[in-house]
């Protein structure tokens, strides 16, 4: 399997709804995971699936301290790519948004990235792009530092009531259901938009931002590895549902085939233990 993996594509695609122009040029090569199928052995398709992420987002996307990928996404889409006798290489995109255009246009077989597929933003997605089954249910996070002693919600459930301060600036990640929340539900903060998760918490760790919304498994993964830095406030309940992502069409035929594997590492007991593994 290719631990380098270089493309350059360029699309002119839809995005949440809005036309955005990208150019991918060159995204950063990742190594793989534990593999997917073994290119050329018995029963394996000829075709090597491209799969595309975007780090950091633990504790579903995240590079480990060699450079090689780690999380439940990876390990979970890789199991799915084997059953389906696939063997895959990665490529890890610099933003979100790339990402998805890449997807989109056919530049990565398979989108990797915690990406929610339901609700307003899902029937966006769903313009541009198909899904797998969901594979995960999450709600959004606000994410501050440890150091931090305001409280910014209430209780343990934030309202937008609560959150929706003149004085608030925020931080969040472009293109994603976390902007998107800001924007339907918080018009008097001032968002700070930014390509990155690593982006924003550098912005957080500056004082540009007050806090940070973020999906809340990423915003519990993220105050875990760092408790001295990041605290994670509240939630605020959205039910976003996961899946995969491949270009709209299905051009490849993987579907029903992912979706067959996602059944059966649900039922054997798999998916337990990648939850265990990540979440426990």
């Amino acid at each position: 399997m290719s631990a380098v993996v270089t493309i350059v594509v360029a699309v002119v695609t839809f995005l949440g709804g809005l036309g955005v122009g990208a150019f991918v040029l060159a995204p950063q090569p990742a190594a793989a995971a534990p593999p997917c199928a073994t290119p050329g052995a018995a029963g394996v398709n000829e075709t090597t699936l491209l799969l595309g992420t975007n780090t950091p987002f633990p504790p579903f996307e995240s590079r480990t301290a060699t450079g090689g990928l780690q999380g439940f996404d990876i390990d979970l889409i890789q199991e799915m790519v084997r059953r389906a006798n696939y063997a895959c290489e990665w490529v890890d995109f610099r933003d979100f948004t790339a990402l998805l255009a890449a997807v989109s246009a056919g530049g990565v077989n398979i989108a990797v990235g915690a990406i929610t597929m339901n609700g307003e933003t899902g029937a966006n997605r769903n313009m541009t792009l198909d899904f797998t089954n969901p594979y995960f249910e999450a709600d959004q996070g606000i994410l501050k530092k440890t150091s931090d002693a305001r409280n910014f919600c209430a209780a343990t459930d934030c309202t937008a009531a609560e959150l929706d301060q003149t004085s608030y600036r925020v931080g969040v990640q472009q293109i994603t259901t976390s902007e998107f929340y800001i924007d339907d539900n918080l018009p008097n903060v001032t968002k700070v938009a930014l390509p990155s998760v690593s982006d924003v918490l550098l912005a957080l760790d500056a004082g540009n931002v007050d806090f940070v919304v973020i999906d809340k498994p990423a915003a519990d993964g993220i105050a875990a590895a760092n408790p001295s830095r990041y605290t994670v406030e509240g939630t605020i309940q959205t039910d976003e549902l996961y899946g995969f992502a491949v270009a709209d069409g299905d051009p490849l035929g993987l579907i029903s085939k992912l979706n067959l594997a996602l059944a059966g590492i649900r039922s054997d007991g798999t998916y337990d233990r990648f939850i265990d593994q990540w979440f426990g």
